[in-house]
């Protein structure tokens, strides 16, 4: 079975992610998108998975500027998982004997309407949110909790004291899975990008290369190209395409493109 490597530790929403997209994978963790990418890279696994984009903070900026800087690596498939935020403690803790709960700093603010039910709680960020509940288990305290996901729970033998904290419970994380070979297209979506001359219609005239060829555009991403100030780069979502009209509305642009997957 193919390794699948993520950004966190064993039990992350990463992990759940990729164990759930290809059944019976080995998963790897690593520290942050740069490593997960250069260990795609090195073929040290089979395949990356990264996150894009989330529905309430919007797209991962760094995701994208390592897809531009990886031209070696081809977007195979896409995921989307709902991220289901859980109160987890010790084995026998409960809800009322808590003092400390630890997550990520981004997990804590997406329950902070929880939270404040318990303002003597004291807030602790750490840099992952399956960490903090290996963190906790190491610790075996059971006035300190965690808050992360049921499967990092189920990972390390923790207990869920309460699900579906997150304020808003329509949150989800959309992920693209990168190899080093692209694969046959098994739909109609692809992920392009373009650097186009900083002039005034430049972007209008990009985007009318694919209206033209009624090409729908799912998604616009905008980011500095990192070599001239305040000049970007855009990565285009499209679906419902073949590959000639693709092939066609790029060639009509009037710039530097990229194709990054069909899948």
């Amino acid at each position: 079975m193919p390794t699948i490597g993520f950004q966190g530790e064993p039990g992350a929403f990463s992990d759940q992610a990729a164990q759930a997209l290809v059944s019976g994978c080995t998963t790897v963790g690593y520290t942050d998108f740069d490593t997960l990418i250069k260990a795609t890279s090195l073929r040290k696994v089979d395949a990356g998975l990264l996150p894009v984009e989330n529905s309430i903070f919007g797209a991962i900026a760094r995701a994208y500027d390592l897809l531009w800087d990886t031209p070696g690596l081809h977007i195979v498939e896409e995921t989307t998982i709902a991220v289901e935020m859980c109160l987890i403690g010790v084995p026998g803790a409960t809800e009322r004997g808590i003092v400390e709960v630890r997550s990520h700093a981004v997990a804590l603010e997406q329950v902070r309407h929880f939270t404040d039910l318990h303002p003597k709680w004291q807030r602790t960020a750490v840099d992952d949110t399956a960490g903090a509940v290996a963190e906790i288990m190491r610790l075996g305290d059971p006035k300190v909790a965690a808050i992360g996901p049921a499967f990092a729970a189920i990972r390390y033998g923790a207990t869920v004291m309460r699900r579906r904290i997150q304020d808003d419970a329509q949150n989800f994380t959309r992920f693209y899975l990168l190899a080093l070979a692209s694969t046959e297209p098994r739909s109609d979506r692809a992920v392009v990008g373009i650097e186009i001359p900083h002039r005034p219609g430049s972007l209008r005239d990009a985007l009318s290369a694919f209206a033209d060829r009624r090409i729908d555009l799912r998604n616009i991403v905008a980011r500095p190209n990192h070599v001239d100030p305040f000049h970007y780069r855009f990565f285009f979502e499209v679906r419902a395409v073949d590959g000639d009209r693709l092939t066609d509305a790029l060639a009509a642009v009037d710039g530097k493109t990229r194709l990054f997957g069909r899948y």
